[in-house]
């Protein structure tokens, strides 16, 4: 990304506008430089400006306050630069804390009066591209030589009608003075300081400077279009090699032009912490910078996402494709299928014929049930009689809906009812004479059926039962109970009698009556 650099001198003035000096850079590489107006910048290259601006106000140093805190130090910087007289007017700073201990606290400070930022972001197109440093032309300086060095140097510069002697370390300003000099006053002879002036001007800056910038083995370099330019005597104490760094920084660049120029190629290793851009238009450069990445990775996501969907859509319409191909052969085999079903009145037969074998269609086979029965009825007792009827609903007609029985088993159930209560009115009637007083055989106990249980609702048959059981009263009842357990393996029994009766003459038995429900189909 290209990026423009520019310096300017708040005092200095031509024709109504602010002569400048520029730079445009890609990376380290020198696009190209010169100077001119600064209304003309609008048509120089460049994404991003950056500009260092000089004045007499600017304020670039190193202060000691006392706070306990750094969340602090700002507002006391404020307040000290505002309480010692140094700004009467708005100003803007920034302040950097290198430490703080026992309540002291060490502050690398910039601050530059309001009317000077806000002139150069009118003068500037900040509308077209973002601003996105603004520093003083110290610590631009102080940028470039922390750029090849993090030791103490102290730096002489020309620049503006004085010699300003920087004490530099780590890229921030520690110490400096300024010594001005009058062009009326005889101090400038043919363009130049006259005589070896100048060299007294050195010597009195580095015996006034802290002794880390003073001592004999210190780095001293000078910069700017000083007399020392015309010699080439740039460094001193063995500096030589930080201006052959110096230098070299840049490519593309003729000459000594970094040398004679710190304050704009400078500006071009600042930090963004040390520019004194406001927050709110801070954000705005913020966004500058973030928009055109969002707009790439959009577009990249984008282009994914388009490469995804169309794969997508190919499965998709291969998937559709595949199936359509299935539903076609489905089609043709529900088709095939659809020919083969039988009429409506077939299946309707088909259904009807297969009910009437499962559930009408078993019978009882009359001469399985004799020959178990009769392996049930012990030696001596007798089978007088024995009838087998269907019972009442299975008897009567079926009627079929649809191919199936419509039970009627109220009508079986009525009919059963009928026949017990007929049952009851014979044995009231008092002309039934009987030899013995009548009991019912109640005691015995059920055994475990051998056969299917007769269920509710299906075809079953009745069996009545006339048996005579000879013996003794005791002997004919037990003998009754333990037939009566045997027939409970064969059915349910019901209605059973015993009656105690000459079975023949002189000979004492019994007779019992009892009814046996059988299943269609046990046998």
């Amino acid at each position: 990304m290209k990026t423009l650099l520019v310096s300017m001198s708040r005092t200095a003035t031509a024709y109504g506008t602010h002569p400048v000096r520029y730079a445009v850079l890609s990376g380290r590489k020198v696009l190209q430089q010169g100077q001119g107006a600064i209304d003309e910048m609008a048509q120089q290259g460049g994404q991003s400006l950056r500009l260092s601006l000089d004045s007499p106000a600017n304020l670039t140093e190193r202060l000691r306050l006392r706070a306990l805190s750094r969340r602090f130090v700002p507002v006391l910087v404020q307040r000290h630069l505002t309480d010692s007289g140094t700004f009467t007017e708005r100003f803007r700073v920034r302040s950097r804390v290198n430490w703080l201990r026992q309540g002291e606290a060490e502050v690398d400070v910039l601050a530059m009066l309001e009317d000077d930022a806000e002139l150069a972001h009118e003068l500037l197109p900040t509308r077209e591209r973002p601003l996105t440093h603004l520093l003083t032309a110290e610590a631009a300086v102080a940028a470039l030589v922390g750029a090849v060095t993090q030791a103490a140097v102290l730096v002489h510069w020309w620049h503006v009608g004085g010699l300003r002697s920087l004490g530099v370390r780590e890229g921030r300003v520690i110490w400096q003075r300024v010594q001005s000099f009058n062009v009326n006053s005889g101090d400038l002879v043919n363009g130049e300081l006259g005589g070896s002036k100048w060299k007294t001007w050195l010597d009195s800056a580095v015996r006034t400077a802290p002794l880390e910038f003073s001592g004999l083995h210190g780095h001293v370099i000078r910069l700017g279009n000083g007399p020392w330019a015309s010699e080439g005597e740039w460094a001193s104490n063995g500096s030589r090699d930080l201006v052959l760094k110096l230098q070299a920084l840049f490519q593309g660049l003729p000459g000594n032009e970094v040398l004679l120029q710190p304050e704009l190629y400078g500006v071009a290793f600042a930090s963004p912490r040390e520019s004194l851009i406001v927050n709110g238009y801070r954000q705005r450069v913020m966004a500058w910078h973030v928009a055109p990445v969002l707009a790439a990775t959009a577009s990249l996501l984008g282009v994914v996402l388009l490469g995804a969907g169309l794969w997508w859509h190919t499965q998709a319409q291969q998937t559709l494709a595949g199936l359509k191909q299935e539903q076609l052969s489905l089609q043709a085999q529900a088709q095939a299928l659809q020919k083969l079903k039988p009429p409506p009145e077939a299946v309707m037969a088909l259904r009807s014929a297969a009910w009437r074998e499962t559930a009408l269609g078993a019978n009882l086979r009359a001469d399985r049930f004799l020959k178990e029965m009769l392996t049930q009825i012990p030696a001596g007792v007798q089978v007088q009689s024995l009838t087998i009827t269907r019972n009442g609903a299975a008897a009567e007609r079926v009627r079929v809906a649809d191919g199936q029985p419509v039970l009627q088993a109220n009508a079986g159930a009525g009919n059963g009812r009928k026949a017990q209560l007929a049952k009851k009115d014979s044995a009231k009637d008092p002309g039934a004479v009987s030899l013995q007083p009548a009991g019912f055989v109640d005691g015995f106990t059920s055994g475990t059926p051998l056969r299917r249980m007769p269920v509710a609702g299906e075809p079953s048959f009745q069996v009545d039962l006339n048996i005579v059981v000879p013996g003794s009263y005791a002997s004919a009842k037990l003998k009754a109970e333990n037939l009566a357990e045997r027939l409970t393996l064969m059915g349910r029994l019901t209605d059973t009698q015993l009656t105690f009766e000459d079975t023949a003459a002189g000979t004492p038995g019994a007779r019992l009556k009892t009814r046996l429900n059988i299943a269609a189909g046990a046998f």
